[in-house]
């Protein structure tokens, strides 16, 4: 009569296998998850300067002030005036509402608009 089943080495050597491959795997899947992360932060951030650049577009003779002086928006303001969807907008590194006080602010140089988002503003 023949016995089925795996011997307890064959069994081990599944196990250290299987170990090997988590050993392997798991921080590649960590640091991805931390990448997507940061890239899904990163756009963000640009869909707030996207924002701002569309508000100054829609009104550019509004925005005079801001070729003497550096002007900023609100993030609640942009959102208010719909350049922003509305509710809360969710910081991906933190899983935490962005501050909507937080400021996009707009320079004026060599005859163009540009728009920046101090990520500091997020460490508070």
């Amino acid at each position: 009569m023949k016995n089925k089943g795996f011997t307890l080495v064959e069994l081990l050597g599944v196990i250290v296998v299987l170990g090997i491959i988590a050993v392997i795997t798991i921080p590649i899947v960590q640091r991805t998850i931390l990448e997507s992360t940061e890239d899904a932060y990163d756009e963000q951030i640009q869909s707030f300067e996207r924002a701002a650049g569309n508000y100054v577009a829609s009104d550019v003779y509004k925005m005079t002030e801001c070729e003497t002086k550096d002007c900023s928006i609100t993030l609640k303001d942009l959102q208010d005036l719909g350049f922003l969807p509305s509710g809360e907008i969710i910081n991906p590194k933190t899983d935490e509402p962005f501050d909507m006080t937080n400021e996009v602010e707009i320079y004026y140089t060599s005859g163009k608009f540009s728009y920046e988002y101090d990520i500091t503003q997020d460490e508070n």
